[in-house]
């Protein structure tokens, strides 16, 4: 499989015609829009940009509408969660589907009366704020005995409440001593302060307040007619009504959560037709007219056009062809098989090719496999592995990005499997099996396989290199450029392997003369591009430096071995750890399960998080390295990615 066939397409149409147009093709999807502005020729030409729609303006404000009504029903969500949602999925509707029921749903007067309950709880809950604050206003008084009124009606005395500094409270009695028609007394203290209560008489009343003040008193006046402790009754009375009334309110609101779902499609609705809107900026126009293009499936062509004919009253010119294979701008697509189609993901977070390149994403997933189960290389975490995504994906309604990745997972678990079936490892040494190696006593020969599996890699990624010069019809670059490579490369290996391995005679001299060749040929083809023999030469050394590159690139594969062996120690000491608390007798059973349950399972994650990290670097790295660019444009479907459900 490869890079999905595209055609370009222009299209005139009228301008009366052009919402019931994006209409059809939204419900069509396979379109991707071209943005003609930046064709300056057509603006040269008189052509115009069109004006951004006042729609957009008011669905943005509907859409904000729909998430208000969204964010305050999923607080009272009693749908099913976890694992019996992950069962359930996501609803699924066609395009048609999702807009007939969106249509049945008169959803205004629903927000409008969520809007009038959230304001009243908003009020209840600001005049609650300002009863609590009076309380605690209240609270250093509770212990005055009379209505604060009658403190204020007194004739031939003048009553005094607030607040002194507690650590000068000692000199506020010392110096009120000599006062004997003055009454003092403290009601409650805070953390630096006390309250105070003070009578005198008005012959007193000058001297007392000088006192008060040269102890830096502060006058606080006290929030209530009655006495403190009655009026703190009253608000607890108040308080405690409010919170049964914002009960109620959140209650009415809770009895509308069954419209949550439908909030949900609505919402997706709207994101599309907004992005029907937000679509007609990259059109151009002249005063009747609409100029539109952009790309389709070619697979999708007859449909593409019977959408636009669907949709237009009046006379309108559509022009399909195929796209230009040299067109950086034609978006990517890619399209493979079952297997391959878990690992695009890989390619993706990487950079898509360009229209005129290879999907390298078939080339990737069988290294990918083998070096994913080599790292992690263990029976037991590939059964569990397999069962863990073999359960999701029989009994899960998973959306399709979570089930590609569920898929992924599934895959590497029968390399896991084999690999702990070659290493003989099941929880490391838990179940003594069979085996092919023995990491642990025999790692200089995994090593050296890993290394044989890297040579493979790289080989393998030249190879591609060499195909795409062929296809773009430049056979010499092959050579030059992978050919001789080869020869280096293989030359040098078979000249040191001599030295360590039994062979013919013959070999060492011969592949010393290959490599020789294929180095000489680096050298002269290598700076080819440069225009003096100088610089044609300075290139070639140059490149031919960058075997140096290849033995870093080879280092690289041990990371095989490593990463299997790691992980398999670590299992080893949650063995070991296990049996020295069996050891212990029944008192250590129980924790040496626990540990041996959390710590293999904690490495089965450690070793596959590790696995997919390293092989990507493997990949990206050492293999993309070798011929592959990327830099293609995502093809953009005429769709927004749904959140709540999906629009098929």
């Amino acid at each position: 499989m490869a890079i999905v066939k595209m055609s370009s397409f222009s299209l005139f149409t009228f301008d009366s015609d052009r919402d019931r147009l994006l209409h059809e093709l939204q419900k069509f999807g396979s379109v991707h829009f071209t943005d003609l502005k930046a064709d300056e020729t057509l603006s040269e030409e008189g052509l115009e940009t069109l004006e951004v729609p006042a729609d957009l303006v008011v669905i943005d404000e509907e859409i904000q509408s729909v998430k208000y009504a969204l964010d305050l029903l999923k607080q009272y969500d009693q749908r099913e969660s976890g694992i019996k949602a992950m069962i359930k999925g996501k609803d699924s509707f066609t395009f048609q589907e999702l807009e007939d029921k969106v249509a049945e749903f008169d959803y205004d007067p629903i927000i409008s009366k969520f809007r009038a309950l959230t304001g009243k709880i908003d009020h209840l809950s600001q005049e609650e704020m300002k009863l609590k604050a009076l309380t605690e206003e209240l609270r250093p008084w509770k212990k005055l005995d009379y209505e604060v009124k009658s403190l204020r009606d007194f004739t031939f005395s003048e009553v005094f409440t607030g607040t002194v500094p507690k650590k000068l409270m000692e000199k506020l009695k010392s110096d009120l001593e000599p006062l004997k028609e003055t009454h003092f007394e403290v009601l409650s203290e805070g953390k630096d302060e006390a309250y105070i209560l003070g009578i005198t008489s008005s012959t007193e009343r000058e001297e007392f307040n000088e006192i008060l003040r040269n102890n830096s008193y502060t006058s606080l006046s006290i929030p209530t007619e009655g006495t403190p402790t009655s009026e703190m009754e009253k608000i607890r009375v108040e308080l405690s009504r409010m919170k049964s009334e914002k009960a109620e309110v959140k209650s009415e609101i809770k009895s509308m959560a069954n419209h949550l779902p439908q909030f949900e499609e609505v919402y997706e609705y709207l994101l599309n037709k907004k992005l029907r809107f937000a679509a007609e900026s990259n059109f151009l126009k002249t005063e009747n007219v609409n100029v539109i293009s952009g790309y389709v499936p070619t697979e999708k062509a007859v449909q593409f056009r019977k959408a636009v004919e669907g949709a237009q009253d009046n006379a309108f010119y559509l022009e399909i062809e195929d796209a230009v294979d040299t067109d950086k701008e034609v978006p990517i697509l890619l399209k493979n098989g079952s297997f391959s189609e878990t690992f695009e993901s890989l390619t993706t977070m990487y950079a898509l090719p360009t229209y005129n390149s290879v999907d390298p994403t078939p080339y990737l997933a069988p290294f990918y496999f083998a070096f994913f189960g080599m790292m992690v290389a263990d029976l037991a975490y590939g059964i569990i592995l397999l069962a863990i995504t073999g359960v999701a994906l029989k009994f899960f309604n998973l959306d399709k990005g979570t089930k590609l990745f569920v898929k992924f997972l599934f895959y590497l678990s029968f390399s896991v499997i084999a690999w702990g079936l070659i290493y003989g490892s099941f929880f490391g040494d838990l179940i003594t099996l069979p085996s092919l190696i023995a990491p642990m006593e025999q790692y200089t020969e995994l090593l050296v396989i890993s290394i044989i599996f890297g040579g493979i890699h790289l080989f393998y990624a030249l190879a591609i290199k060499a195909y795409l010069s062929f296809r773009e019809g430049k056979p010499l670059d092959a050579l030059f450029d992978v050919g001789f490579w080869y020869m280096a490369l293989m030359g040098a290996i078979g000249f040191l392997a001599a030295g360590f391995v039994p062979v013919p005679d013959v070999v060492q001299p011969i592949s010393m003369w290959v490599m020789i060749i294929g180095m000489v040929g680096i050298v002269l083809t290598g700076g080819r591009e440069n225009k003096s023999v100088g610089g044609k030469l300075a290139g070639g050394f140059y490149s031919l430096y960058g075997i140096s590159g290849y033995i870093g690139d080879f280092v690289s594969y041990s990371r095989l071995m490593a990463l299997g062996l790691s992980g398999g120690f670590i299992a080893v000491a949650m063995n070991m750890i296990m049996n020295m608390l069996f050891d212990m007798g029944p008192i250590g059973i129980l924790p040496g399960i626990i540990i041996f349950v959390f710590g293999q399972l904690f490495n089965l994650f450690l070793s596959a998080l590790s696995a997919y990290v390293h092989t990507s670097r493997l990949t990206y790295v050492e293999f993309f390295g070798k011929f592959y660019e990327g830099g293609g444009k995502a093809f953009k479907l005429f769709r927004n990615k749904s959140k709540y459900i999906n629009v098929e």
